[in-house]
């Protein structure tokens, strides 16, 4: 027996599992707008932490192992040195040893481990393409672990933060949106997973990824990303991991350019940030170097190198071409007379 709220059909609060699950005319199967409207509810409450892992003594387990961090990574694409940031937060606030990797190109500040792999040549989706060959390095690649943490260079971390807070899933509701080409690709994930009978939550959220590489290699059998440009986490997400949690309170993403004092108040109590390009300043670095002073043991000491800030805009102004005096109508007239 089950408990029935449907205010359609008058029975006495309890109905055979039977009948609710075959008979019943007002049973709707579960879709992609019940699923996203649940996660919204979820989204709208203050972060709350999931359960941690324990062991039979009813204590945390601590990682004794060293944890591996992945970057994908393409200098030529970088605004600055923010790689070097992000390295300095996962060394500094990580519960546990870390070993970081670099898979792309090598920072010229950078002596840690990297696995070389330049970017693939000019192509259609050329971005996105070049992410997933990097994502296949790390599916195959024998110097990574079974099991590693997948980041960006443009992601922090801001305070002490496990396995479990980067293992629990966490994703946005999506709608549908074809307004620029990473949203039809996101699209296109999407209906992907549909087609499998998968929920379809927005994964693509700019959040550390815990990845395991066997599942990681399947996936790009599975959905044939070698031809397939699809986004990986949203398909890796909705396929190995359980109902999300929202992100508010535990990520912060900046979309716009703000000062020191006020990074330090959005970001207050999160354990993790995420700009975008156009947000890296020097505003942003001052406030990063203020939170991670130290360097990382994967950084050299003097390397000469001096982080730069990409412009907005023109770089100067454009110039105008003008005509030589010599041809000006009054000097050519002043010189008849």
């Amino acid at each position: 027996m089950v408990a029935c709220t449907c205010p359609k059909l008058r029975h006495g609060g309890w109905l055979p599992v039977e009948f609710c699950a075959t008979e019943c005319p007002y049973r709707k199967a579960p879709d992609f707008f019940t699923a996203t409207s649940q996660l919204s509810v979820r989204e709208s409450q203050p972060y709350r932490p999931a359960p941690k892992s324990c062991g039979s003594c009813g204590t945390v387990k601590r990682r004794t192992s060293a944890t591996q961090f992945v970057w994908p990574y393409w200098h030529g694409g970088a605004s600055g040195d923010e790689l070097r940031w992000s390295v300095r937060s996962v060394e500094r606030f990580f519960d546990g040893p870390v070993k970081t990797t670099i898979v792309g190109d090598r920072p010229p500040w950078y002596r840690g481990h990297v696995i070389e792999q330049p970017r693939i040549a000019p192509c259609v989706n050329r971005g996105f393409r070049d992410m997933l060959a990097k994502m296949k390095t790390m599916s195959q690649h024998p110097e990574i672990d079974s099991e590693f943490a997948w980041m960006m260079d443009d992601v922090y971390l801001l305070r002490e933060t496990t396995w479990d807070d980067l293992d629990t899933p966490r994703a946005y509701p999506w709608t549908r949106d074809n307004s620029n080409q990473w949203q039809r690709r996101k699209w296109q994930s999407m209906e992907a997973l549909r087609a499998k009978g998968r929920p379809q939550h927005d994964y693509a959220t700019h959040l550390p990824h815990t990845v395991e590489r066997g599942k990681l290699a399947a996936l790009f059998e599975e959905f044939d990303l070698n031809t397939n440009t699809l986004l990986w986490e949203v398909l890796y997400g909705n396929t190995y991991r359980g109902r999300p949690y929202g992100t508010r309170g535990f990520f912060a993403r900046i979309q716009q350019r703000h000062t020191v004092e006020e990074l330090q108040r959005v970001t207050a109590g999160c354990h993790v940030l995420n700009h975008l390009q156009q947000c890296w300043t020097p505003e942003m670095r001052a406030f990063l170097s203020g939170l991670l002073p130290d360097p990382a043991s994967s950084e050299t000491t003097d390397s000469g190198y001096t982080p730069a800030f990409r412009k907005v805009g023109r770089p100067q102004p454009r110039k105008v071409k003008r005509r030589p005096r010599h041809t000006h109508r009054a000097v050519i007239e002043g010189a008849k007379r």
